[in-house]
């Protein structure tokens, strides 16, 4: 029987970023040492997929081509007889030499390419072909042979589609680049479009997936990738994936369709449709590219109407995934080939993580949070996010899990001290999932001392200093909160000094905050665990912020803090809700998550939703069960809290 595995992954709807979807994602298939590249999903749900005999293939391999059932067995498709091993490639008329790619038709039929180049060491004689399989009889009908004139040696035929009417075949070849436009009535066949046709808008770059830098490998412009629009008659394609390029180019297929045209005129017919990710499989459905999206462990799309480019589907799991297709019902399925990790691009040395699986999405119920919940991505260090074992310890793999769990905005107090390419990729990732920046903290360094407190002319140019550089990060990752610490007390003067000095001081930070149009909400923390804190009590804040009296200066009210400092929460927010700007909860003792101690969260919330509040509400909280197991318990307890507001 196969495994399951279960993870919660995100549909972002066509038309805005706020539509979410969540999905579960089901293992269909695994495999420990040969690399399945493609997966096709027959009308009425059979399941096909292909294992490459390559150049990084096992001495183990056997079958290139398998039809997975539903309890996970797999059986060799058409038969046994195909999947044979043959000692003498060129008569391998009915045998598969090395199949890259298969795809199912308009009209049912399964279609599977043979690069013929055994080993990935060159195209044999008559090696290359196209082969149409019948699903009703499951017998083979229609071999193409590729005519071994308009490949090189090493040429590598990568993938596939064939038009509404079965009458012509586009096939991509990622070695010596073009598109293979076969017309299957006559068997005519050309290359085309083997020269770049990308541009200086091409946001090309290197290729860094999971941490592997992708520098190894030849940058050249060689097709991929390609889907066919059944709709409107398109040709889609990119460009090879160590090439770094995102672009996706599109060209209509009836002039791929007209041997009379030569590659020139065709080349200026192509047209550049727009920056996307960098992808080894596209699919079109509905409207929309879907592709593999290789650096975010994610299958992306592209609408065509909108121009919007979206996360579907992303977890950790999803390792180069390779393939793209459908079932009748819209769940996907796609591939995962690890292809970043083969030793040929890691100095010898395999970093093959797990198996390489087959996956299938299917619809899960969302939950639609009342409140701006908000998890964390770091709370005490910057490795410690609130679900780095569902997503692991990258800032965007953890952002990508919590959107997918329908969760509106992040809390991160270290944004400030990331770096500067982290901190973009975060802000552009919180966009791409249509998610905001919650707060994080301002004063990274004068918390803990008593610069804000002192004599302002003493400390003005640290104090500036500080909130211009607040500032500058806060303008890169799109950021409005901050969250603003009183830092600790001068022994060496009188507490109403202190005060005098602290509200003078905010008001030179407010007049720089003012002007960037970002605010900073002052939090009282509690002298248990941070003895010698200036401001522990929410009272003492509310009465700075109304003497500073500015737009820029409000309160972060944090119930956990309060709780230990002052109790009676739910009057403490009555009484200052007018300067509330921000929230953090966690339960007490223990700053764990809620129903752990001593408050009643469920009371506390209800009171906060029934004032209408619109703001975050940062989970500022640790998790009491470690694990994913602790991760989900997490999840349920916020939705069962959601479940009765």
């Amino acid at each position: 029987m196969k495994t399951y595995i279960t993870i919660f992954l995100m549909l972002i709807g066509i038309i805005g970023l706020n539509a979410q979807e969540q999905f579960q994602l089901k293992e269909v298939a695994s495999f420990k040492e040969n690399r399945p590249t493609a997966v096709a999903v027959s009308k009425e749900g059979r399941i096909f997929t292909n294992l490459p005999y390559s150049s990084y293939s096992s001495n183990s391999h056997t079958n290139s081509v398998l039809e997975i059932f539903e309890d996970g067995t797999q059986q060799p498709f058409p038969n046994a007889t195909w999947n044979e091993k043959s000692l003498v490639f060129e008569k391998s008329n009915n045998h598969f030499i090395n199949v890259q790619s298969l795809t199912i038709d308009a009209k049912n039929d399964l279609w599977i390419l043979d690069t013929g180049s055994p080993k990935r060491k060159g195209v044999i004689k008559d090696g290359a072909k196209l082969i149409q399989v019948d699903l009703k009889s499951n017998t083979v009908k229609h071999i193409v042979v590729i005519d071994n004139s308009i490949l090189t040696k090493m040429s590598y035929l990568n993938d596939v589609r064939i038009n509404k009417n079965q009458s012509f075949a586009y096939i991509t070849d990622s070695i010596d680049g073009g598109i293979i436009t076969v017309d299957l009535n006559t068997g005519n066949q050309r290359k085309v479009l083997d020269k770049p046709t990308h541009s200086k808008n091409d946001n090309q770059k290197t290729p860094v997936v999971e941490g592997i830098v992708l520098n190894k490998v030849s940058n050249f412009y060689a097709t991929d990738g390609i889907a066919y629009d059944s709709e409107n008659d398109f040709i889609y394609y990119q460009y090879r994936p160590f090439s770094g390029s995102s672009v996706l180019m599109r060209i209509d297929a009836k002039l791929l369709n007209d041997f009379s045209l030569d590659s020139k005129e065709l080349n200026n017919k192509v047209e550049l449709v727009n920056n996307t990710v960098i992808a080894d499989g596209i699919k079109f459905k509905d409207g929309n590219i879907y592709l593999t999206d290789l650096e975010r462990n994610a299958i992306s799309k592209y609408n065509l109407v909108t121009k919007q480019l979206s996360t579907v589907v992303s977890g950790s799991e999803i390792s180069w995934p390779d393939s793209i297709d459908f079932d009748k019902d819209g769940n996907i399925y796609f591939t995962t080939a690890q292809f970043h990790r083969l030793p040929s691009l890691n100095d010898g040395i395999d970093l093959q993580k797990g198996n390489f699986k087959v996956y299938k999405t299917s619809h899960t119920n969302k939950t639609e949070f009342k409140l701006k919940f908000t998890p964390h991505i770091g709370l005490t260090s910057t490795e410690d996010g609130m679900f780095v074992n569902h997503a692991g310890k990258d800032p965007i793999a953890q952002i990508q899990f919590i959107a997918s769990q329908g969760f509106k905005g992040i809390e991160d107090n270290f944004m400030k001290i990331r770096p500067v390419e982290q901190q973009i990729a975060i802000a552009e990732e919180l966009k791409r999932q249509g998610m905001q920046l919650g707060s994080f903290v301002h004063n990274t360094t004068t918390w803990q001392d008593s610069t804000l407190v002192s004599e302002p002319s003493k400390v003005q140019e640290i104090i500036l200093k500080e909130i211009k550089e607040t500032i500058e990060v806060a303008k890169r990752v799109e950021g409005k909160y901050l969250t603003l610490l009183s830092g600790k007390s001068n022994p060496t003067l009188e507490r109403q000094y202190q005060k005098a000095n602290f509200i003078e001081n905010l008001r030179v930070i407010a007049s720089e905050a003012e002007k960037a149009g970002i605010i900073l909400g002052l939090e009282a923390i509690n002298d248990r665990e941070f003895p010698g804190t200036f401001i522990t009590k929410v009272t003492d804040a509310y009465e700075i912020v109304k003497a500073v009296n500015s737009p820029s200066i409000k309160l972060t009210f944090d119930m956990y803090h309060v709780q230990i400092e002052n109790g009676n929460i739910i009057n403490n927010l009555n009484k200052t809700w007018d300067e509330i700007t921000y929230m953090h909860m966690a339960d007490n003792p223990g700053r764990s998550e809620p129903g752990t101690g001593e408050m009643n969260y469920q009371n506390i919330l209800k009171y906060i939703y029934d004032k209408g509040y619109k703001g975050f509400i940062d989970m500022e909280h640790v998790n009491s069960v470690s694990g994913k197991e602790g991760e989900q318990m997490i999840l349920e307890i916020y939705k069962n809290i959601n479940d009765k507001l």
